[in-house]
């Protein structure tokens, strides 16, 4: 993106952009912390990597629950530079992406993947900024005998993603982190690219190793490592 558009968009983000003034690309445009989510978007799109990024999974090496702040500001990012775009809450077991832009968690990635059914409509919303849809989690049936990492690992899982690349520019996967859940894994692999998340002076450095270590037995491709501080700001 140009300077000149970045100066636009600074000034003027998005038509329907008070559907999310909690997110900092949109409420704070012209702010450092906004400017970051711009060079991590510049990142994703013009890395250069075969194939390119075009599904990307934020997994959170323990940012105390940043991940959803982290993937919906970039989601929003590349949907202000005019790429259609996805975001898409694989944490069915504390999802809050919904909450984000004030939508109901009615239908979502559990009922679409328990029904089994690849021809099945994807439940996306309208998230009110422009180019940016949401899948939100849903719920997974009480009682039912899969775990969420079972159902994202299985047949319906690759399904899900294969479907979300026919929809739009980009896919960002928001899910649980690790190591307290395997779901982040279950999605690795399918995904062209992982963002690894830490939390400067939260995240321990075994639990960074760890969680690194964890993906790349999987045969995730990791793409770099997003670092917050401790107010939630984007160091690199």
């Amino acid at each position: 993106m140009s300077q000149t558009q970045d100066r636009a968009e600074q000034r003027n983000p998005a038509r329907g952009a008070t559907a999310a003034p909690n997110l900092v690309v949109v409420g704070e445009p012209a702010s450092p912390v906004a400017e970051a989510y711009r060079s991590l978007r510049a990142t994703v799109k013009f890395s250069g990597l075969l194939p390119p990024l075009r599904a990307l999974l934020l997994a959170d090496a323990g940012t105390g629950g940043q991940h959803t702040t982290v993937s919906a500001n970039l989601a929003a990012a590349l949907a202000l530079a005019g790429d259609s775009t996805i975001l898409v809450d694989a944490d069915l077991h504390a999802p809050r992406l919904h909450e984000l832009f004030g939508l109901a968690n009615e239908v979502g990635v559990g009922e679409w993947l328990t029904a089994g059914d690849a021809t099945a409509p994807l439940p996306l919303r309208e998230s009110g900024l422009p180019g940016l849809r949401l899948l939100s989690a849903g719920h997974l049936p009480v009682g039912g005998r899969l775990a969420p990492s079972d159902l994202l690992s299985g047949e319906a899982g690759a399904w899900l993603l294969e479907r979300l690349r026919q929809e739009a520019d980009f896919v960002v996967l928001d899910a649980a982190p690790l190591p307290e859940t395997a779901d982040a894994l279950a999605l690795a692999a399918r995904v062209d690219g992982v963002l690894l998340l830490v939390r400067s002076g939260t995240t321990k450095r075994a639990t960074a190793r760890r969680a690194k270590g964890a993906l790349e037995r999987v045969g995730a491709h990791i793409v770099g490592a997003v670092l917050t501080d401790a107010s939630g700001r984007l160091r690199g």
